[in-house]
């Protein structure tokens, strides 16, 4: 083994130093060797599945770019990559083994995802690919691919659903995929069904226009019932409203509404995993007797939600006995009730909102941290097949640093530990090049696959690939951002929240600024010759000088900064680059365009509208 590992560790040096190697490993693998012909065949199953049969074709794509020898699918040869359908408990739909023997390289898995999987594995590990972006990619050119006689090697993911919701993930499954991720509840529209098919399909689908979260206008449309029955909706302040409304969880006539509704969506869109029954993106529950009443009883608005969506559920399953009632636990409803307890086919989706995202959720001072621990194990209780959508960008301003680096390892293991099963990362979902998104994005990746992996070797593999020789320049701004903000969130009342502004530390500290400065700067200058590479730069520019000129913005709403010349000469500078990147960036979850205009009426010296200052 030791003589295997040697060879391989050759093999790796000399294709990264550009040596020739003139004689072979004597106990390898041989795949292909460039000028040669296929020194293998891959050979699928019968039934071979249209995940597997993609599988091969991405095996045999890679290997032809990287060796410029093309294999043959189902051909005759001597030595033979071999897809083998493996179904068991312990691999599941995405694990997977590799296995090489005298002439047979085995990948084993299931024909959903896992032999796609191994492949992919094969890939990184002998042949050094590595996919940072949807249009970044390393596939090294090798004199010859092998693999050591004797390696084996297995992997399962720690959670069962993987989706880091990036923008590049969601119009990009198949990169997502490269990646293990293999959750496409929000993917986007444009998406072809036949690749998410060819990818191992969709096994976490939520079906009947019911997704994973705020259905309750759908299931019950205020601008259907209002009218005349009010009654079916939130009473708030003595009144029930009709605008920004949940339901009336007590209401007999609700829950028909609302079970009959369900189940004509499940009859019509069967075969899904899911269905959602869940509150609105808002407050304003339900203070009617009988809803407040129970709340009280369970200590929780969970209360009231947890047995409508029981009652839900419990009709359901006489029908569908296979498919899972969805619900939120956000907000209000976050904290589980004192005693009513889920049933079996339902499901919590366990929200991060209000956290501070500095530190870990078990190491963070912060209040509201040490609550949601409190409920998280709540809810633990009661199922081994916990939901978690976590927010892992900051929402109000897509582009500014966000210093949560550091709390991402931790989290994934804390939701680990505490019965998560599936993990919904949403990052900036709406446009490229947020803070650090592609660097996140593909963090989240590999530690959702491995929470033991090492973060900080992984950082660093991924600013080397896509920054190149700016590398050591974004490491050092990454650690002065997140020691600054670490320092920050000391005290428990400055947490890293979502919504925070840039106008407060570190963001208006003229240290951090200057020096912030210095180093973007040598980081352009080290990949001047790298067009490719000044765009991966570019934005971590835009990111910086982002959250320097809106500091400065927010502080002076409605003003056209006529009397701060070098805030101007930042915002020109912000709206060059945004001019220069080739891909599309949305500057937050809500205001993009009035931001935009705004910038243009700045620079302009047009007039501004009148103003409120975002959250």
């Amino acid at each position: 083994m030791k003589d295997a590992t040697a060879a391989f560790l050759f093999l790796v040096v000399a294709t990264l130093t550009g040596c020739v190697i003139d004689d072979l490993p004597p106990d390898a693998f041989t795949v292909a060797v460039r000028g040669e012909k296929p020194a293998c065949a891959i050979v699928l199953p019968k039934d071979a599945s249209p995940s597997q049969q993609y599988a091969a074709e991405e095996l045999c794509d890679y290997i032809k770019r990287q060796t410029g020898v093309e294999l043959p699918i189902c051909g005759d040869a001597a030595r033979k990559i071999v897809f083998e359908t493996v179904n068991s408990p312990q691999l599941g739909e995405d694990g997977f083994e590799i296995k090489c023997e005298g002439r047979t390289l085995r990948l084993r898995g299931s024909n959903v995802r896992g032999c796609l999987y191994a492949v992919y594995e094969l890939l990184e590990r002998f042949g050094g690919c590595e996919w940072y972006a949807s249009w970044y990619e390393e596939v090294p050119k090798l004199k010859a691919f092998t693999v050591p006689q004797g390696f084996v090697y297995s992997s399962v993911p720690t959670f069962l659903m993987r989706q880091s919701f990036w923008y590049d993930f969601k119009i990009h499954p198949r990169f997502a995929a490269r990646l293990r991720c293999n959750g496409y509840e929000h993917t986007g529209k444009n998406v072809d069904t036949k690749i998410l098919k060819r990818l191992g399909g969709n096994s976490f689908r939520f079906g009947g226009g019911l997704s994973s979260c705020h259905t309750f206008n759908t299931l019950c449309d205020p601008k259907i019932y209002f009218k005349d029955h009010p009654e079916y909706f939130s009473l708030v302040n003595g009144k029930r409203i009709d605008g920004r409304t949940q339901l009336c969880l007590t209401n007999p006539d609700v829950l028909a509404i609302v079970t009959s509704n369900v189940l004509e969506r499940i009859r019509k869109d069967p075969g899904a995993r899911f269905y959602g029954v869940s509150q609105n993106d808002w407050y304003n529950f339900c203070e009617c007797e009988k809803c407040k009443a129970i709340d009280e009883e369970e200590e929780s608005h969970a209360g009231t939600m947890i047995r409508f969506v029981n009652a839900v559920a419990e009709r359901v399953e006489k029908e569908f006995p296979d498919v899972f009632i969805e619900t939120l636990a956000y907000q209000y409803t976050r904290k589980p009730p004192k005693k009513t307890r889920i049933r079996k086919n339902v499901v919590i989706c366990l929200c991060t909102i209000e956290l501070d995202f500095a530190r870990s959720i078990p190491e963070s001072p912060y209040e509201e941290n040490k609550k949601f621990m409190n409920d998280i194990k709540g809810w633990a209780q009661q199922t081994d097949k916990l939901y978690v959508w976590d927010y892992v960008t900051q929402f109000s301003h897509y582009v500014q640093p966000f210093a949560n680096l550091r709390a991402l390892q931790g989290n994934i293991k804390f939701f680990r530990d505490n019965s998560v099963k599936m993990l919904f990362e949403q990052g900036a979902y709406q446009g490229y090049h947020a803070g650090f998104a592609e660097l996140k994005g593909w963090l989240l990746a590999k530690l959702m696959w491995n929470a033991q992996a090492d973060v900080d070797e992984l950082t660093r593999e991924f600013c080397t690939g896509y920054y190149g020789a700016a590398a050591p320049y974004v490491l050092e701004y990454l650690d002065m951002l997140h020691d600054h903000q670490l320092e920050i969130s000391s005290n428990p009342n400055n947490p890293l929240k979502i919504f925070d502004p840039p106008d407060k530390p570190p963001y208006n500290d003229p240290e951090f600024i200057k020096k912030g400065d210095e180093l973007w700067a040598k980081a352009l200058a080290a990949v001047k010759s790298d067009r490719v590479r000044t765009d991966h730069v570019k934005a971590g520019v835009f990111s910086h000088n982002y959250a320097r000129f809106e500091s400065v913005r927010l502080k002076n709403l409605g003003k056209d900064l006529k009397d701060k010349p070098e805030s101007l000469t930042q915002l020109r500078k912000l709206l060059k680059i945004w001019d220069e990147l080739p891909r599309r960036t949305v500057l937050n979850e809500w205001y993009h365009n009035q931001l935009l205009e705004e910038w243009r009426r700045i620079d302009e010296g047009r007039p501004l509208p009148p103003q409120k200052k975002n959250k």
